[in-house]
């Protein structure tokens, strides 16, 4: 059909460079990608080495991802980024930024000079990159404040829990809330309470190190991931906070403070939930004591006394947790209100005697089986769209919660206790309703209500 020479302008033609690698890492061909707004002349790599070209990390990479796709024998597709930097010897001609590619690399049916090869056609998607990071960076970002939120704070969280663990330095959490916001919108206006969080927002900033995370919580709530600090820096810290917050002085005279609660985490042991928890309680010791204050959460147990620590974590409903619809809120409130039972009874275990432990637990399991049926039936006569995702995830929370519950009354223990209630309280009820359940708060809410989250 072509000529040899036909088909090798065809080749030479196509927009992407394709690659011929061997396993060793070889360029056996290289093909395609001319253009120089977008590709850097590959036509010198032929004979030479990955490890010639690429820095040893990059090329370990490659070499890593060529074994990959030959030991799968189908489509191997990855996304990478190139810059100078990791190119040896670089010329001036082509794109000088970091450029991004998403590679499709699919093994030869046949040896190339005694060796395994691929073909890998490398597309530019730097465009496509840089949007996506555009819109994950929105979509992590507070409107109002500027700050990161909840959603980004979710994310980074074990990412710094994995490298705390591995380098062995502390990591310290703080939460806090303006104190008496509520009235502040109630007797200045909305108006005025948004200019305190954005100022309140920058204030923690200019306070904290790089280093250091802060996220908008929900509503006036304000969460502080410190890597690299212990109790006492965490504290120390948290009160220069305090104090500057509190010498902000805003229009009509109007002052305000906040709550702190300050956490120690103790990884590798405990999860970011407990931590969290610790810390939210410290901040309603804070609050108890008189507002405008930092306390410090008291360390956890030790592993072997953990059987029933949860009973500390201490659920507190807040305003913001709210969804707009008055019988869904009602049912949260309630099952808040089920889970303090729940940890009331588990506080006064008696060794041997989990009796009133189980049936306080039957109890919530059975409220949380209606609230979820009660809930779906409200979602699915608004035709919300998220309907079918939310049931499965209802359906695999019950079905773990009763798989926990038959493995409780096999070992009739109180570490087995202890898991199942961990989990009621803080996939079933805690995550679930101020995470999952804000999916469609939209639906209930006006939209001055929501961007306040």
């Amino acid at each position: 059909m072509f000529s040899l020479a036909e088909l090798t302008e065809i080749l030479g033609a196509l927009p992407d460079p394709v690659f011929i690698l061997t396993r060793s890492g070889r360029y056996v061909a290289v093909l395609g990608g001319s253009d120089a707004r977008y590709y850097h002349d590959g036509s010198g790599l032929v004979g030479q080495r990955i490890s010639d070209v690429l820095v040893a990390e990059k090329a370990d990479w490659f070499l890593a991802e060529i074994a990959k796709a030959l030991q799968a024998g189908t489509l191997h597709v990855v996304e990478y980024g190139l810059a100078g930097s990791d190119v040896k010897g670089l010329n001036s001609d082509g794109p000088q930024q970091r450029i991004w590619f998403e590679g499709r690399v699919q093994a030869l049916a046949f040896r190339v000079d005694g060796e395994e090869a691929v073909v890998w056609v490398a597309s530019n998607i730097t465009e496509r990159h840089e949007l996506e990071q555009r819109l994950r960076a929105q979509s992590e970002t507070d409107a109002l404040t500027g700050l990161w939120n909840r959603r980004h704070f979710e994310k980074r969280a074990p990412l710094e829990h994995e490298r705390a663990q591995r380098h062995a330095y502390p990591v310290a959490i703080l939460i806090f809330d303006i104190d008496h916001f509520k009235s502040i919108n109630d007797s200045c206006g909305h108006e005025i309470g948004d200019q305190v969080l954005k100022q309140v927002a920058q204030t923690v900033k200019a306070c904290i190190r790089e280093s250091d995370l802060v996220t908008r919580w929900g509503g006036d709530e304000f969460t502080v991931l410190m890597p690299y600090a212990d109790a006492g820096h965490a504290a120390t810290a948290a009160e220069k906070i305090r104090q500057a917050i509190a010498s902000l002085a805003f229009s009509g005279g109007l002052k305000v403070s906040v709550s702190i609660g300050v956490a120690e985490w103790a990884t590798p042991h405990e999860s970011i939930g407990r931590a969290l928890s610790r810390a939210d309680e410290a901040l309603y010791g804070a609050k108890s004591e008189g507002r405008n204050r930092v306390v410090l959460a008291a360390p956890p147990r030790d592993a072997q006394d953990h059987a029933m620590t949860v009973r500390h974590a201490r659920l507190l409903w807040r305003r913001h947790f709210e969804s707009g619809h008055s019988q869904i809120d009602a049912q949260h409130r309630s099952l808040f209100e089920c889970v303090e039972r729940v940890q009331e009874t588990a506080a006064k275990l008696e060794p041997g005697n989990l009796a009133s432990v189980c049936a306080a637990i039957d109890r919530l399991i059975d409220d949380l089986d209606s609230h979820f049926r009660y809930e779906e039936e409200v979602l699915g006569e608004a035709d919300w769209p998220g309907l079918i995702a939310h049931r499965l995830e209802h359906t695999r929370l019950l079905s773990k919660a009763a798989r926990l519950r038959a493995e409780l009354t096999q070992a009739q223990s109180a570490a087995a206790a202890a898991e199942l209630i961990d989990f009621l309280i803080v996939d079933m009820v805690a995550n679930h309703i101020l995470r999952a359940d804000r999916a469609f708060h939209a639906l209930f809410r006006p939209a001055s209500e929501t961007r306040q989250d």
